[in-house]
């Protein structure tokens, strides 16, 4: 994979003239004149999404709420183009080509998927079953792939950002595209802490900035896959203070024979696919294409997957135990609860939590997502924070 794409001139005239004509088409408007507001979808320090149904069509969509004050017009126009220049593709979300703003807002409309995102369905600490993780990552690949063949780079693949409709994921797609650059783009450092974030991204001694690569979706997608077979994640941090990312190092560096403990419930064919997705360094990571060629395997050792954490073989009693303290550490459950008024208990540390976290662009620094409920209650709100810095 190379680490200095070339970007092709079509697209990158293409995505001009889409930015050039939304600019000059862009309207201001009353959304209830147009829209019929059902519910909110979603919140957080970038603005919101609403469930409406347009009065004129009767067709029901999902409306992105930018904040002007948090959101330059410029990543707004950027951010809407590349969603409808790539929403051709039946395994992204689509864009209807409406864009406006109000006094408040910039806003654009996409497609609504009924059953959420992934994340809602990952069952914290046991994993979708092997036959709907193939499934929905076939799907996530091609989307990926793409995208890559666009010569753009999504750089924020998570569960949250890749949107369902059905709980068995027959039809997913991704979503999501605020931090979407072509690649080869110079951008700032990245000081991530969030588990999706390369190692070279992580490292905070380097202050220089970098070039947006492919390889940096190939091992969030790698981590992505972790996620969805486990409902944990394999480490906080992909940095050598974080001991389960070392222990990985250690074995992905062929400096011990032993298999991570949180690792031994994946076959050798699964192992392989890991160790080309999450290749220690980003010029040897393999393309997102690599997983076709390992659907026809078993992914883990008890055939299934998601649910039956005894099949880690070979494993001691202190390993095993060390393994279940490590699941309850890292867990994609949320853990922050309305019922306790967003806050985390006094003396817990807030690195033990793995939560939903927003990386979009048009964010602050100091970031929090309020995710809502499909019922739409007030006791189903579930709030989580955690800080992280992002690159523009």
């Amino acid at each position: 994979m190379s680490s200095s794409p070339v970007v092709s001139r079509s697209s990158t005239d293409i995505l001009e003239d889409l930015q050039f004509f939304a600019a000059q088409s862009l309207e201001k408007i009353e959304v209830n004149r147009y829209y019929e507001v059902i519910r909110e979808l979603g919140k957080g320090t970038y603005g919101k999404v609403d469930l409406v149904i347009h009065k004129i069509r009767g067709t029901k969509m999902a409306l992105k709420f930018l904040k002007k004050k948090t959101t330059k017009l410029k990543s707004f126009l950027r951010e809407y183009s590349i969603s409808l220049y790539v929403s051709p593709c039946p395994f992204i979300i689509n864009i209807f080509g409406i864009a406006f703003e109000t006094d408040e807002y910039y806003v654009f409309a996409q497609e609504y998927a009924l059953a959420g995102d992934l994340f809602d369905i990952i069952p914290p600490q046991v994993g979708l079953p092997e036959p709907v993780a193939k499934r929905c990552i076939h799907q996530v690949a091609i989307a990926l792939d793409y995208l890559h063949c666009k010569k753009l780079v999504h750089r924020d693949i998570k569960p949250e950002n890749i949107l369902i409709f059905d709980k068995e994921c027959r039809k997913v797609k991704l979503s999501d595209f605020g931090m979407t650059r072509r690649a080869g783009s110079p951008v700032k450092r990245v000081s991530g802490t969030i588990p999706y974030t390369a190692p070279e991204l992580c490292d905070t001694s380097k202050s220089e900035g970098f070039c947006v690569d492919y390889s940096t979706d190939v091992w969030a997608f790698g981590v992505l896959l972790f996620c969805m077979l486990t409902g944990n994640f394999p480490w906080e941090k992909a940095m050598p203070s974080d001991a389960f990312y070392e222990e990985f190092v250690r074995w992905q560096r062929r400096r011990t024979g032993s298999v991570p403990s949180q690792w031994r419930r994946f076959t050798d064919d699964a192992l392989r696919l890991f160790r080309k997705l999450l290749s220690l360094e980003a010029e040897c990571r393999c393309s997102v294409k690599e997983v076709f060629a390992h659907f026809s395997q078993r992914w883990m050792l008890d055939g299934e997957g998601g649910g039956n954490h005894q099949a880690m073989l070979n494993s001691s009693s202190e390993d095993e135990e060390l393994l279940v303290d490590r699941m309850k550490q890292q867990t994609l459950s949320p853990v922050v609860s309305a019922a306790k008024g967003g806050q985390i208990e006094p003396g817990t540390t807030a690195a033990h939590f793995f939560t939903s976290v927003s990386t979009n662009s048009s964010l602050s620094l100091t970031n929090s997502y309020e995710r809502v409920s499909r019922d739409s209650t007030p006791s189903g709100r579930i709030l989580v924070a955690t800080p992280i810095e992002i690159c523009v």
